[in-house]
């Protein structure tokens, strides 16, 4: 489910309309109330389709996300004010908006909508229809859940996080943290012009290692060029990451080629004796998608091994 953050993001309205409509036979509705309500269904949804069905299948900017927590507190807290004259409290939706806000944001975002989730229901209990019990008490039985439930949902997510995103055996970023981190560095490209440059380096002759030392050997070799690698890429700027069984890549936003050339320099110096690697890089285009973008890199990087001689010792692209 945190892989497929359009999926969340369309089950929250979908289960927020679920909930509305499940109420509805519950009492006789005023005219502008049931309007109310069913018009609240209608945009849940509409908001429901609009995510599973059509976001699933196009990349969507990442602060859509944030849009749709917002417009969800917006949902509950309308519903809230129809439904509390019936003594009908409807309040428990914003565990949905809460849950969501956990599932796919950092702690600091989390926390900023599970707060305005409980600064919506405090506005109610000020200034909406009396409840049944005195307002302090209410706000903090609801927010005070909330809460909970979006600190222990945190703190499960990030473990899990944690170990999908982490390669277990060099502990560098793997692949879905790589592709999670370059669809971020593309949009912030996009609104900044900022370069997105990738880079995709391949150990030469690695089975070999393997046939001829061992798999322990192997291992031992991916582990020792990660470390040497990670302290080479700038600190707060570069992302290194294992995206293969012998293949790494490093993004490196803001960068030109003559930076990118000191940094494969960099790894070149640092890289185990007889150990030589093939890299290819490429800038992106302010209009391809991400694979397109990997597979040109991807291209500059097999040239270069098409070009190396047997018994070049080290080769990169120029």
């Amino acid at each position: 489910m945190v892989a497929e953050p359009n999926t969340i993001a369309g089950l929250l309205p979908a289960m927020a309309t679920v909930s509305v409509l499940l109420v509805l036979p519950l009492r006789h509705w005023s005219t502008a109330a049931l309007a109310v309500l069913v018009g609240a269904s209608i945009a849940g949804a509409f908001f429901a389709v609009m995510w599973l069905v059509v976001a699933r299948r196009r990349q969507v900017a990442p602060w859509t996300r944030h849009v749709n927590v917002d417009v969800g507190n917006v949902f509950v807290t309308a519903v809230v004010v129809v439904c509390l004259p019936q003594h009908i409290n409807m309040a428990n939706l914003y565990l949905l908006t809460a849950t969501f806000a956990a599932l796919l944001f950092s702690a600091r975002a989390a926390l900023a909508h599970i707060g305005a989730a409980g600064v919506c229901y405090a506005a109610v209990l000020a200034f909406g229809p009396a409840t049944a019990e005195t307002p302090e008490v209410a706000w903090a039985a609801v927010f005070g859940t909330i809460a909970v439930v979006g600190a222990v949902v945190l703190g499960l997510v990030s473990v899990l996080r944690l170990a999908a995103t982490v390669d277990p055996l060099t502990g560098l970023a793997n692949r879905r943290a790589w592709d999670e981190r370059l669809d971020e560095e593309m949009e912030r490209s996009r609104r900044t012009g900022t370069t997105v440059t990738v880079v995709l380096v391949d150990l030469d002759g690695f089975k070999a290692v393997n046939d001829r030392d061992g798999h322990a050997a192997g291992d031992h070799l991916l582990q020792t060029i990660a470390h040497a690698w990670q302290k080479q890429v700038r600190d707060g700027g570069d992302f290194l990451a294992r995206i293969g069984g012998d293949e790494f890549a490093v993004l490196a936003p803001g960068t030109d080629q003559v930076e990118i050339r000191r940094l494969i320099k960099r790894f070149e110096e640092v890289t185990p004796a007889r150990v030589s690697f093939s890299s290819g890089e490429a800038t992106w285009d302010q209009t391809e998608r991400a694979p397109d973008l990997l597979r040109r890199a991807d291209l500059a990087m097999y040239e270069t091994k098409k070009l190396k001689r047997p018994h070049d010792g080290r080769g990169h692209t120029a």
